[in-house]
């Protein structure tokens, strides 16, 4: 948990974004993100106005979903945790193939890590791990507003 809070911190000073589009809904974004919505906890976890260099693994299961200003001007940041039976492999995999083709530059990648940054506009972190037969994905995102 303290290396979440960590990482979570981290990627919040790392950029934020240009070209997300706030007011697009879930359906808009695709089966994706809707059917993680759909499937969200009972907690408040509107994941609605995520940027859409955010995607979400296809049968994400939204653990928690928050957004709000960062620490600087013009800047929001926001954490999203779920989890997923897809690999920890294939997850980190997927997320440095949405960041190329969303024009992210990535910055770390480990096993278990990857992150990717365009500039100080946008940036996203995705962080796994094997839970119980599944895979926590926290993915942090930052950007310019």
């Amino acid at each position: 948990m303290r290396l979440r809070i960590i990482l979570a911190g981290a990627v919040l000073s790392l950029g934020g974004c240009e070209a997300g589009n706030d007011n697009q809904s879930a359906e808009e974004r695709g089966p994706a993100t809707a059917a993680a919505v759909a499937g969200a906890s009972k907690s408040p976890t509107d994941c609605s106005k995520l940027p859409d260099f955010v995607p979400l693994y296809a049968d994400a299961r939204i653990e928690t979903c928050v957004s709000g200003p960062a620490g600087e001007p013009h800047r929001e940041s926001g954490t999203v945790i779920y989890t997923t039976g897809a690999t920890p492999e294939a997850i980190i995999a997927w997320y440095r193939d949405k960041a190329a083709i969303d024009g992210l530059v990535p910055a770390l990648s480990t096993p278990s890590l990857f992150s990717a940054r365009d500039g100080g506009k946008r940036s996203m972190m995705a962080v796994v791990e094997s839970v119980r037969g599944a895979t926590k994905v926290t993915l942090n995102w930052g950007r310019d507003i």
